[in-house]
C-alpha cells in the first residue's frame, strides 16, 4: 500500500502549531515547501484544519476526517472514520501511480495516523515562546527514527521567524497490506492502475519512499 508521510510546522520550543485554529506565523518558504511535496498526493486532515485553510488545496485529493458530515465535490471526500481515510488515500495513490499520501494535521489527526507514519517532514519555527492550543509534542528516539537531513532557512520579507525543516525518517518502514479484492472490487480505475503501481514500487527502495527528486526540494528553496 502507498507510505504515509506527515508535514508538521511547530514552534520552537513551545511545540505549537495553532492558536484557535490559525497558524501563529507566516512562513512563505515553507508554504512553498509544502505545496511542492503534496502537489498531485492525497492529503489527509481534520476538519478545523479543512476550515482554517479556507478551500480545498488545488491539485490534491483532500480528505477530510470528521464525525459532521463534509459534502462530497470533485476535489474534496469526507472520511467519517480513518479507515475509511485510509481506503481513498490508497485509492487516489493507485490511480495516479503516486508512493505517499500526506497527513497534514491538526493535533488529533497527527496521533491518529503516527503508526502508519514512515516520513515526517519538521518545520520548527525559532519564534520564541508562544501561547497555544494546538501542540505537537511527540520526539523521535535515534532508536526507533533517523535524521536523514536537515536545512535551516533564516528570517526574511517572506518568513516571519527563522525556522528549519528537517527529514525524520522511521527506522523500521510500516507496511501496510491489502488486496484489491478488499477495497476496489468495484473500481475498474483502480483495477486498471494496479500492475503499474505494484511495477513502480518493486522498482523503489524498499527502505523509503523519498525519491531523488524529493532531496532536491530543500535545495530549490
Amino acid at each position: 500500500m502507498p507510505s504515509a508521510t506527515s508535514l508538521v510546522a511547530r514552534s520552537y520550543p513551545d511545540k505549537i502549531i495553532g492558536v484557535e485554529n490559525t497558524l501563529p506565523w507566516h512562513l512563505g518558504t515553507d508554504l512553498k515547501h509544502f505545496k511542492s511535496r503534496t502537489q498531485g498526493h492525497a492529503v489527509i486532515m481534520g476538519r478545523k484544519t479543512f476550515e482554517s485553510i479556507g478551500r480545498p488545496l488545488p491539485n490534491r485529493r483532500n480528505i477530510i476526517l470528521s464525525r459532521h458530515l463534509i459534502e462530497d465535490t470533485e476535489n474534496v471526500k469526507w472520511a467519517p472514520n480513518p479507515e475509511t481515510a485510509l481506503l481513498i488515500a490508497d485509492q487516489y495513490s493507485i490511480i495516479n501511480l503516486k508512493k505517499e499520501f500526506f497527513v497534514i494535521g491538526g493535533e488529533e489527526i497527527y496521533n491518529i495516523f503516527h503508526k502508519y507514519i514512515n516520513i515526517v517532514f519538521l518545520t520548527d519555527v525559532f519564534s520564541g515562546p508562544i501561547n497555544g492550543d494546538a501542540k505537537f509534542e511527540r520526539e523521535f528516539d535515534g532508536r526507533e527514527w533517523w535524521f536523514r537531513f536537515e536545512k535551516e532557512f533564516p528570517k526574511s520579507e517572506s518568513d516571519d521567524y527563522a525556522f528549519r525543516i528537517s527529514c525524520i525518517v522511521r527506522r523500521k518502514p510500516f507496511h501496510r497490506f491489502a488486496s484489491k479484492n478488499e477495497f476496489s472490487a468495484d473500481d475498474r480505475a483502480v483495477w486498471d492502475a494496479w500492475a503499474r503501481y505494484e511495477a513502480m514500487m518493486d522498482r523503489s527502495n524498499p527502505e523509503t519512499v523519498l525519491e531523488p527528486s524529493q532531496l532536491d526540494l530543500l535545495s530549490e528553496l
